[in-house]
């Protein structure tokens, strides 16, 4: 089931699913966001903008400060599968750089 929480900071105006998908509540309309990929066509990102200034995110950075807990303030969040475009709960963790290469060295 989809759940949804504010994004922290933008409490009011923007929440995020553990799915991935993004709610803008400006301007008293609720919408799904269209996400962007970075650069090289890795990671999805998102443009949120706040008093003017717009400023992109990572959005399984997102999901991950929203609904993955993180005792051992770990830095880094890691793709299970591999697939960079599944942002979902399930397929991400936080992990440590040193594992987080790891993983992607033994899943090429």
């Amino acid at each position: 089931m989809e759940e949804w929480r504010w994004i922290e900071g933008y409490e009011d105006e923007y929440k995020i699913s553990n799915y991935g998908r993004i709610k803008s509540f400006k301007g008293n309309k609720e919408k799904i966001m269209t996400l962007k990929r970075d650069s090289k066509d890795k990671y999805s990102m998102i443009a949120l903008s706040k008093l003017g200034k717009v400023k992109y995110y990572l959005v399984h950075r997102l999901v991950a400060k929203a609904f993955i807990p993180n005792p051992n303030d770990l830095p880094q969040v890691n793709h299970i599968d591999g697939n960079t475009k599944n942002n979902h709960i399930e397929n991400l963790e936080w992990v440590t750089g040193v594992e987080n290469i790891r993983h992607a060295y033994e899943n090429n």
